[in-house]
Order: structure tokens, then sequence, then C-alpha cells
């Protein structure tokens, strides 16, 4: 498909069609930095295809993945809405394709109510599944967040992952950590160690284990 039917395809056109001709249009490669926290420019960004990480990292070192987000969706440094600034990057987490909405044609769209409303229920329900995810991290332990972790990205029996590190990075655990719950896990028989991740040998285990952590994400969907 195209770039003109695949911006086509979403939620932002109708606002933003007679402004395509001057509309810059970014393709990134996995891995390439979209924005970062150091570098102010005042653009959002609207995804019209892939995936971008936004990714926050301290004074120390420390990473935290704040969102991961697909196409039809704003990104970019959104909390200057609201005058803050969070010091966050975004980088590719797949090849991607944005628009680049400089801040002067920003300024425009947001006088329009319908581009308003659209906009600001796209970036109120980013937040609350922020909030939703981060809230987890607090409620559960670690054993229940990667037991639901392997459940929800596995393909039948298979859970396949591009590294540890992505899985620390991802769930807030320590490589330490992930490696100590799967060794239990496999102690207990309910995985089994492949080449390129692991087999679920008992579902009804990892899922009795991320029981309480299922019926709340479920919940909070429900919710949504």
């Amino acid at each position: 498909m195209d770039n003109h039917s695949m911006i086509k395809n979403t939620m932002i056109y109708e606002h933003i069609k007679d402004y395509l001709p001057v509309i810059p249009i970014l393709e990134l490669k996995k891995g390439e930095y979209l924005f970062r926290a150091e570098r102010k420019t005042g653009n959002l960004f609207y995804i019209f295809d892939g995936l971008i990480k936004v990714e926050n990292i301290s004074y120390n070192g420390k990473k935290l993945i704040v969102d991961i987000l697909d196409a039809d969706n704003f990104v970019g440094p959104i909390s200057s809405i609201h005058n803050a600034d969070f010091q966050c990057s975004g980088v590719a987490e797949t090849n991607a394709k944005v628009l680049v909405l400089k801040k002067s044609l920003m300024d425009e769209l947001m006088q329009n109510d319908e581009f308003l409303v659209m906009f600001y229920q796209k970036t109120s329900k980013r937040v609350y599944v922020m909030y939703k995810n981060i809230l987890a991290r607090s409620l559960f332990g670690e054993n229940e967040i990667l037991a639901h972790y392997i459940l929800k990205h596995s393909s039948g029996d298979i859970f396949k992952y591009k590294s540890i590190y992505n899985i620390c990075e991802n769930l807030g655990i320590s490589r330490r950590g992930i490696y100590n719950i799967l060794y239990r896990f496999e102690e207990s028989g309910c995985i089994e160690k492949l080449d390129s991740g692991y087999r679920i040998m008992d579902r009804a285990y990892l899922e009795n284990v991320a029981d309480q952590m299922i019926k709340y994400m479920k919940n909070s969907e429900d919710e949504a």
C-alpha cells in the first residue's frame, strides 16, 4: 500500500488532507530515533505505519519504556502541550513512517473543535494505558508479571523473544530476576527451553500464577 492510501485510512486524514502537500513524511529504519529528549523542536508526529517506542532514560542510566505506539497515533513531546517536559525520546521499534506535524500547523489544527476532541481522545487513552501498565508493576510480583507476559506474547504454545534485555526493558525487571523466574518455571515443568525461546508445557500453571494479573488487565480493558 502506498503512503497516501495508508494516510487516508487514519483518523487524522480528514483534518489534514488539505495540508498534505506541505506536511513532511519521515521514513525510519528500525532502531532509528524519531526524536530525542535533549533536542527540542516543538514538533509532534503522527504514525501511519510501523511502531514507535517511547522511552525515558534517568540521570543514572536506567531506561523506562513509557509506551509503544502503533499506526494511527500521535507521538512526540506531547507533554509540551501542558507546558511540561518528561524528557522522553522516540525510537522506531520497527521500520516506520510518520507525518511531521510542525508546531505552526498543530496550533492551527487545535483551533478546530473536531480535531481537538480527536487529539485528546487519542492521547488520553494512551495515558490511561500507560497508567494501567505502571500500576500493574506495583500491584503484582515479578513472577506474575513474567507469567502474564509469556502467555500474552506466545503464539500457540511457543514463546519467542528478541533478547532477555528486551524483556527486562519492557517489564522493568532485572536480568537476574528474569533468569531466576525462567529457571523456576523450567524446574516446575511449565516451560521448556528452545533454541529461540520457550515451549509452554503447562499453560494452566502459568495461568494460575498470573491469575490475578489476567483479571486485572481484563477488567481494565473492559473499563477503557
